[in-house]
């Protein structure tokens, strides 16, 4: 997962101790790696994102929309849980641009009532305000989150 599993994971200790100072000692790259990691032991968002941040599903999503407040964040992410009881979402590359982090991200999973295998990948552009996570937008296509973020291949 990470050059620093053992930081990504103390980060998710302190967390879990209500501790959020890691913001102070690491950079954005480990705070979104540990953001994930958080979201698989927890199988919830973890306790960073700002009280009125947003996830924005890709736009190609069915049921794309965006999703305000921690709540409803929540609830958008207990969707994938109630349909993917195992979902893992693992971050295979994870590049920042100051506030903005690139993550190359593997769902991985089996449907709750059929058993059959997903996976997918798909990219996160996640912004970063204050240590905290401010936005998470979806996107399929790999070269356009990039260029969000602006980066190149």
């Amino acid at each position: 997962m990470s050059e620093n599993l053992d930081l990504v994971r103390s980060i998710c200790e302190e967390w879990r101790r209500g501790d959020f100072s890691a913001a102070e000692r690491a950079d954005n790259v480990d705070l979104v790696r540990a953001g994930y990691e958080w979201f698989n032991c927890e199988k919830e968002p973890p306790p960073t994102w700002h009280p009125d941040g947003e996830f924005i599903n890709a736009r190609e999503d069915p049921d794309h929309a965006v999703y305000r407040g921690i709540a409803a964040i929540r609830k958008q992410h207990q969707g994938w849980f109630d349909a993917y009881p195992d979902l893992h979402v693992e971050p295979l590359e994870v590049r920042a641009s100051g506030d903005l982090v690139f993550v190359w991200t593997r769902f991985a999973g089996h449907g709750a009532d059929s058993g059959a295998a997903m996976e997918m990948e798909l990219a996160h552009v996640v912004t970063i305000e204050g240590g905290k996570t401010r936005r998470i937008q979806e996107y399929f296509d790999r070269a356009e989150a990039l260029k969000a973020v602006g980066l190149e291949e």
